[in-house]
């Protein structure tokens, strides 16, 4: 089922051809230049062409790897010298990334599928099942003859007992730290260590196992819990040293009676944030770990360099930032995520790039590197080509179960733009912020009490109200 949105109303709508917070919520170096034989890897679908029309990765496919972590801020990198060895000095950090839809489950969705919630249909958590799977990145890498398999969560409101579609061998779960219950090949079972460990051992064992017995490419997706409450780090990390922490302009922001109602109302102090951001530091420490070994066995295996790969969070997560907790709202530091990417020869190494990039950039860029024609074309733009955005869209649906409204964004390099949508489909508050004089969203210029600052908005709206149906290479 595909879905239509008009100002916050989501209808069903036919589906295209060949388509088979605010919380009180809580819902999260050195390479080897040995590469296998060409004959290993098999060539890429003679209809697929990069921007320039020719095949990207001189005709070879790549292995795929998305590692994609629960609530992570902006950030966090900071303990994570592995993650930052293998994605950030050896591919391309994305400066300007952000979850479409700041929430668990439709985030995830998005990842999946490179669409838009409004297309996906996962509007909130729990509404897992309502994804096509028929349009994901698992299915058509399957149909073009990849190996799948994917170890941690899979989507919010798909029973553990139910095995995950389009993937080979899978080791998923539901939520926790230690000694938890997995699906396990179709079996349920506990198994007892923490889960981040767990999931880790279970990827490599993967890989070693296909590169000792098969040479066709695979994808691996890798869904920790961390950093998603109760933030339960290791043991052996309970006590581990952190950098020095340092509240944000954000943080600070004293003044807030130009944000809307229902944001005023919230006080969360950024003290008890704090407590909460160490923990969840913490817990990355082991998601470091994870990454370092797997791009060993990758690395002994002759892999690394064949290996498109991904790191992202499904969110971000606000910790005091205007006064609020959590996520589900349109400010950065709840839709803005890390995302880093890599494939050494195709992608830039030591690249800090400032385009717009999305979870919905994703799978995207999965079918341009394995010249996979989807049933659906994506909402997303591949990330190896030249495209650049002029500007994103951001949205958020049925956040009524949390007492928030729902909204829409556009968001630019330079202003931000949102709608908050009421139960009429009203407007019910506007936000618009010059991000070059204010980065961190302290003053909305529609509400800060001075009218001869007001932009004029009514070309935004106009543009906000026609993408919230848009479709593919429609969207922004």
């Amino acid at each position: 089922m595909f879905f239509r949105a008009r100002r916050g109303v989501l209808q069903p709508a036919r589906a295209p051809a060949g388509a088979v917070a605010l919380t009180t919520l809580a819902c999260q170096g050195a390479q080897s230049a040995q590469e296998r034989p060409a004959e290993r890897r098999g060539n890429a679908p003679a209809e697929h062409r990069a921007a320039t029309g020719e095949p990207v990765g001189a005709g070879r496919v790549p292995n795929v790897v998305v590692i994609v972590t629960d609530d992570q801020r902006l950030g966090s990198l900071r303990v994570m010298p592995r993650t930052r060895r293998w994605f950030r000095r050896g591919g391309t950090q994305f400066t300007n990334a952000f979850a479409t839809t700041p929430l668990c489950c439709p985030s995830r969705a998005s990842i999946f599928t490179g669409m838009y919630a409004h297309n996906h249909g996962v509007l909130r958590n729990r509404l897992g099942p309502r994804m096509d799977t028929g349009v994901t990145m698992q299915r058509v890498l399957e149909d073009a003859g990849y190996h799948t398999a994917i170890a941690g969560k899979y989507l919010q409101g798909v029973e553990l007992k139910q095995d995950p579609p389009h993937f080979e061998d899978w080791r998923t779960m539901k939520v926790g730290y230690e000694d938890i219950y997995y699906n396990a090949n179709g079996s349920l079972r506990r198994i007892a260590g923490y889960s981040t460990a767990v999931l880790g051992r279970f990827a490599r064992r993967w890989v070693t196992r296909l590169e000792s017995n098969d040479r066709d490419p695979w994808f691996l997706y890798i869904a920790p819990y961390a950093p998603h409450q109760p933030f339960t780090p290791a043991p052996e990390h309970a006590g581990a040293p952190l950098p020095r922490l340092r509240s944000s302009p954000a943080m600070r922001e004293r003044d807030r009676s130009d944000k809307p109602s229902f944001v005023r109302r919230q006080s969360y102090d950024p003290r008890a944030g704090r407590a909460v951001l160490e923990a969840q530091l913490r817990t990355l420490i082991s998601v470091d770990e994870l990454v370092g070994r797997l791009f060993r066995t990758l690395r002994r295996a002759g892999e690394a360099r064949d290996t498109l790969a991904f790191f992202l969070s499904d969110n971000g997560f606000m910790l005091g930032e205007h006064g609020l907790y959590g996520k589900r709202l349109p400010y950065t530091m709840s839709a803005g995520i890390p995302l880093l990417m890599r494939w050494p020869g195709r992608v830039a190494r030591g690249v800090r790039d400032r385009r717009l990039a999305a979870n919905i950039d994703v799978a995207a860029t999965v079918f341009d590197a394995a010249g996979a024609a989807p049933p659906r074309a994506p909402d997303g733009r591949s990330l190896l080509s030249s495209h650049r955005r002029s500007r994103i869209l951001l949205e958020e649906y049925e956040n009524g179960v949390r007492g928030l409204p729902d909204w829409a964004a556009l968001r630019s390099r330079t202003w931000h733009y949102v709608e908050y949508i009421g139960a009429d489909d009203d407007v019910v508050a506007r936000e618009y912020y010059d991000l070059v004089k204010d980065p961190w969203l302290l003053e909305n210029l529609l509400g800060d009490g001075d009218p001869s600052n007001d932009p004029d908005v009514a070309a935004l709206s106009r543009e906000l109200a026609s993408v919230a149906s848009c479709e593919g290479e429609a969207c922004p």
